[in-house]
């Protein structure tokens, strides 16, 4: 039961690190590994798990940044 409680908070703290400033595996992968998931599968796991959170920041910020628009020179 307390593994799933430390995977829970790890998870919400990792989607708003993800939001703010990315890095949100660093909380996760650390997490699953404790509550016994192999390393590999934690990796795995935890790309999979923040990948939607990705996306949905990014068309948030899209949606609220101004198109770019000349050169950048």
């Amino acid at each position: 039961m307390v593994e799933y409680f430390i995977l829970a908070a790890a998870a919400f703290f990792a989607g708003i690190l993800n939001t703010v400033a990315g890095g949100g595996t660093f909380l996760t992968f650390p997490a699953l590994v404790y509550t016994g998931v192999p390393p590999v599968a934690a990796n795995a796991t935890s790309a999979v798990a923040v990948f939607p959170g990705y996306l949905g920041v990014r068309s948030a910020f899209a949606r609220r940044s101004p198109p770019l628009t000349g050169s950048a020179s």
